[in-house]
């Protein structure tokens, strides 16, 4: 129950901008909007992590964006983010991803064992 309720403080603070809206964000030069098209690849600075805009066979041929550590995969997570859903995987391999957190926007969550 802690973790369920740690995890629901995380995600209010997320949602509410607290992460976002102090420190050292606050004090840097406002963010440039950038408009991504299927191809293209985003690398966070400071910081291993990447994204990028891809077509997904498996969802029908919608457009995702896939996050991802930088560096060897296993034993990492990724996340999948479309306009219907959002999915969060853990890589066992480079080849191999495990199905964690499946959600649908506006829907339900399915948690994969």
């Amino acid at each position: 129950m802690r973790r369920l309720l740690a995890c629901s403080g995380l995600v209010a603070a997320i949602a509410s901008g607290g992460w976002y809206g102090s420190g050292l964000a606050a004090a840097q030069a406002p963010a440039t909007v950038l408009e991504v098209k299927v191809g293209d690849k985003i690398r966070v600075l400071d910081a291993p992590l990447g994204c990028q805009v891809i077509r997904m066979r498996d969802l029908g041929g919608r457009v995702a964006v896939d996050c991802r550590r930088a560096g060897p995969l296993a034993d990492t997570y990724g996340t999948v983010l479309t306009g219907r859903e959002a999915v969060v995987m853990r890589f066992l391999s480079k080849s191999e991803a495990k199905l964690i957190v499946s959600a649908t926007h506006e829907g339900g969550v399915k948690r994969c064992k």
